[in-house]
């Protein structure tokens, strides 16, 4: 295993240490092997933390409940539990304010916002994410601060608010320069390289992603370490359209993940892996990775990689001429996606359906696509992502680039107004198209 030796010295050590401690300080211990255990063994990990909490309650060390209900709560986070994780979190939150702990108080209400954030309850996740700033601004918590904006950025990625994301990642990386806290600039780094590659900046995105992975492989943080192979996986497959790269990288996150046990993580993988088989035409394979990663997602409620198993599916099926089962998992991505707000599936699934129905030969079903298509994926939007772009390339540089931001603003706004006046006059054509088929079709039969 590739991290197992280092784990397990120090399970043996702080197990060694526990036996001939008493009081919080056998509790600090038993809380950072429970978390130690994270790394190989959840059901170890839960074991271990809730020894601390019966121990705790034996001796009335009331004021170590909270970090013991914390932590317990993000081991069944990081496992899928997310119930279970809710659970132990909210009684954290009454813990930490019986004793005024604000520092881990901010924390919790992350946390929360984090377990939400895995059920797609964006708005649940959002109201603690706010309620930890807006704690960490009155009590001078510049740590939490930065993390709360952090789990706060990674949210509005998930739902395709790039510019919002991106807003919160720049405002956190000057603070963790400032605090020499490396790990955490690597891992915004490596978001903000995603955020390039949305706005198809991939050169960029890779820079940005190698620059990750050199720095947590030296800090040795697996859990950040599979999301960022995992990542370089999909650059060389979409981007470089190199498989065997991709299918290395994408083996080594599988593993990490297998290892942790992060079935959400695994879910993901799963997927991806999927997609290479489904391009060499082995449906067969393609398929089993699918099933496994739906089946998994259903489980534990992983809605995100519900919605990203049933797309992949969707195409999959297509790729097989397959069309009317191809439509029927891209519905359903569709119908999860709306359910949940994740919009980065929208304008996919519409576009794939419309190929659908073309190959089918239903008439009215690809124009009632074909108008959505309209609407999405006209040129325009392109252009607005790109000023979008600027605008953040020229706010980054305010001082000397001052003209620029005003001039990339003013385009943004004409961009915003053009795109309005072009849907409008897209919708007339798409009026007289619709009439135009029915006509010839109609002639057509009389033929």
């Amino acid at each position: 295993m590739l991290y197992a030796d280092g784990i397990t010295n120090n399970i043996d050590s702080l197990t060694k240490l526990v036996n001939v401690q008493t009081g919080q300080e056998r509790i600090s211990t038993l809380i950072h092997l429970s978390e130690t255990y994270r790394e190989i063994s959840m059901e170890k990990s839960f074991e271990t933390g809730t020894e601390a909490e019966k121990y705790a309650n034996k001796e009335g060390l009331n004021s170590m409940k909270g970090t013991i209900l914390l932590s317990l709560g993000k081991s069944a986070t990081i496992s899928g539990d997310y119930e279970l994780a809710l659970e132990y979190l909210k009684k954290a939150v009454t813990a930490f304010e019986e004793t005024k702990n604000y520092a881990e108080l901010a924390k919790t209400l992350m946390n929360i916002g984090l377990a939400y954030k895995k059920t797609a309850e964006y708005e649940k996740a959002d109201k603690y994410f706010l309620s930890a700033i807006e704690l960490s601004k009155q009590h001078k918590l510049i740590d939490q601060l930065a993390g709360a904006e952090v789990n706060r950025a990674t949210m509005f990625f998930t739902i395709g608010e790039f510019d919002k994301a991106m807003d919160s990642y720049q405002k956190v990386l000057p603070i963790y320069l400032e605090l020499k806290d490396t790990l955490r600039y690597a891992k915004v780094v490596m978001n903000i390289g995603l955020i390039y590659w949305n706005w198809n900046k991939n050169d960029l995105a890779l820079e940005k992603q190698l620059e990750a992975k050199s720095l947590l492989e030296k800090q040795k943080d697996y859990v950040e370490l599979a999301r960022v192979y995992n990542n370089i996986g999909r650059l060389y497959y979409q981007d470089l359209k190199d498989t065997t790269k991709a299918l290395e990288y994408y083996e080594k996150s599988l593993e990490i993940r297998q290892n942790l046990g992060s079935q959400d993580g695994m879910a993901v993988v799963l997927s991806n892996i999927g997609n290479i088989y489904s391009d060499k035409k082995q449906f067969k394979t393609a398929f089993e990775y699918y099933n496994k990663a739906l089946a998994l997602s259903e489980t534990i409620g992983f809605k995100e990689g519900a919605a990203m198993a049933t797309y992949y599916m969707g195409i999959s099926h297509q790729k097989n001429k397959n069309y009317t089962e191809s439509n029927r998992f891209l519905d359903e991505c569709l119908k999860i996606s709306k359910e949940y707000g994740i919009t980065t599936y929208f304008s996919l699934v519409n576009e794939y359906k419309m190929n659908n129905y073309a190959a089918l030969g239903d008439f009215d079903a690809f124009i009632a696509e074909a108008r959505i298509f309209k609407t999405e994926r006209d040129t325009l939007k392109v252009k607005l992502d790109e000023l979008k772009y600027k605008e953040l390339v020229a706010r980054n540089k305010i001082n000397e680039l001052s003209p620029e931001l005003e001039l990339a603003n003013e385009k943004i706004a004409d961009q915003q107004q053009a795109l309005v006046i072009h849907k409008l006059i897209i919708a007339s054509l798409l009026a007289g198209i619709i009439v135009f088929g029915y006509m010839h079709f109609f002639r057509s039969r009389k033929k």
